[in-house]
């Protein structure tokens, strides 16, 4: 499946479908978007569209020097826009089946004949980028919820997130998570932090589904440590994921795992990223596909991918070190960058 989503030449097979009771149009012209292979791997392509509603055809081309790829008996019934096709290193045949967002976006799946799923997505064209969403207002939580285990049995118990000066504040104590309302998938997350006191721990939890999975505490999901001389590790919190060199970052493959008592932790790939203490740190989380890279102060940090979860809610921990946050973006994007000042 990777070499059929490397930009080999590809022949066609027609689907066989029934035809439709009643067939719609394709904008006609170039459209952008991008292909997810199995492992997590996504980048920019673009499609030609073209031809009349009763026989519309699309061709795929990957910049630069890549063969285009024609799809024929391309079938487009209500919101649903399916074909297959087979090529590939080992002659691998791939059906998709890409359904229409509310924004006009196609997207859906692709499964090759050993059951291996990537992902395409098609935009068409004129379309502008969603924009960028502020997850804090600086005024309040809104879009946030809380989890704080403690508080189950004190009512009393005082909240370790709040907003001061401007700014969301995890005070450490009590212990727990403050939790988007909403999933996200395929985004930028920018996070600007510092520990204005003594440093200690912290996290960005993406893809995080859930609740207390793990010690009674931690959501599952994937984190990013934010834990003063750490940041960037990976933990993995009964979700998973690979990076080069796993052996010397996790340690013996026979202790790996996501759940108690197993090697969770990834070590990141730098030593001195982080600024002193009392001053901001940036930190760039991409998360597109089962792919998740991370940059701190514009150092690439660690850069994973396979990732057992593609989608969830977003999770700032508060783990015994106050931290505040001055600013929580987050961008659509439909492949990952090459550089942290996108």
């Amino acid at each position: 499946m990777r070499a059929v989503f490397a930009g080999l030449t590809l022949a066609v097979t027609a689907l066989e479908l029934p035809a439709p009771a009643r067939s719609q149009s394709l904008v006609a012209g170039m459209w952008s978007g991008s292909l997810t292979d199995p492992y997590g791997h996504s980048r920019p392509v673009l499609y030609s569209v073209a031809g009349p509603r009763d026989s519309l055809s699309i061709t795929l081309s990957e910049p630069p020097g890549v063969r285009p790829v024609a799809f024929a008996d391309v079938h487009l019934l209500a919101d649903t826009l399916a074909f297959r096709f087979a090529g590939g290193a080992q002659g691998s045949r791939v059906a998709c089946k890409l359904l229409r967002l509310t924004d006009g976006v196609y997207e859906g799946s692709c499964v090759d004949s050993q059951g291996r799923e990537g992902r395409m997505r098609m935009t068409p064209p004129g379309t502008k980028q969603p924009p960028t969403r502020q997850l804090f207002n600086g005024t309040d939580l809104t879009g946030w919820h809380a989890d704080v285990p403690a508080a189950d049995t004190n009512a009393r118990l005082r909240s370790p997130f709040l907003v001061r000066n401007g700014m969301l504040v995890s005070l450490g104590e009590p212990r727990g998570h403050l939790i988007t309302d909403s999933s996200y998938h395929d985004y930028r997350l920018e996070v600007e932090y510092r520990f204005a006191a003594a440093p200690g721990n912290a996290g960005v939890l993406v893809h995080a589904s859930t609740p207390r999975a793990l010690y009674g505490m931690f959501p599952r999901s994937i984190e990013v440590q934010m834990e003063h001389g750490n940041a960037g590790d990976f933990w993995c919190i009964v979700e998973d994921i690979r990076v080069p060199d796993m052996e010397r970052r996790r340690g013996p493959p026979a202790r790996w795992g996501t759940t108690e008592g197993k090697a969770r932790r990834i070590l990141n790939l730098t030593d001195d990223s982080e600024k002193p203490v009392g001053e901001w740190n940036t930190m760039v989380i991409e998360a597109v596909g089962r792919a998740i890279r991370v940059w701190v102060n514009g150092d690439l940090v660690n850069d994973g991918s396979d990732a057992t979860a593609d989608r969830g809610r977003i999770a700032l921990q508060s783990e015994g070190s106050e931290v505040e946050f001055r600013k929580l973006s987050l961008s659509p994007i439909s492949a990952l960058t090459t550089h942290a000042d996108h």
